[in-house]
């Protein structure tokens, strides 16, 4: 008898419901109706869909939180390069040879180095700290601008 791990199980039910779909989407009552089928009790499948749901919401902060550290990061290797570029210029124009410039090159460079490595390694425990930390940030600044939002419009209100 053939054993199957859960994940060979994952991959065989999704090229399973590929095939019955034809890659149409399925609506929440024909995903209960498969679930049943399999024997999966509602609870668990109620419990499973508010898992999923949870996970997409993370999911979408994360890729917001991508998009800001490597923009982040270009915007600092934009200032590397233009800072750098003059101080090697200038070194190069004054002395006739790059003297001194090679330290803030190499320094700074070593930190850009750093950024660039923890802004694409989106596997370990500095990134969740870093996102964590973004995420109440960006729920604090959210409630900041509703509560300013309706101080200014009970303040408009009261002024009328």
């Amino acid at each position: 008898m053939d054993t199957y791990s859960e994940e060979q199980v994952d991959q065989i039910l999704r090229y399973a419901l590929a095939k019955k779909t034809n890659g149409q989407d399925l609506t929440r009552q024909q995903v209960y109706e498969i679930a049943s089928d399999m024997g999966i009790s509602e609870a668990d499948f109620l419990a499973s869909v508010q898992e999923w749901q949870s996970k997409q919401s993370v999911r979408k902060e994360q890729v917001k939180f991508d998009k800001y550290k490597k923009k982040s990061f270009q915007s600092n290797l934009l200032k590397f390069a233009i800072v750098n570029s003059f101080l090697v210029t200038f070194n190069f124009s004054t002395s006739g040879g790059i003297g001194w410039a090679i330290y803030p090159l190499l320094f700074w460079g070593l930190g850009v180095s750093l950024d660039a490595w923890v802004t694409y390694q989106s596997e370990s425990e500095e990134y969740e700290k870093q996102f964590q930390k973004w995420l109440r940030k960006q729920k604090r600044d959210q409630l900041t601008a509703q509560l300013t939002g309706k101080l200014t419009s009970s303040i408009e209100e009261w002024l009328k």
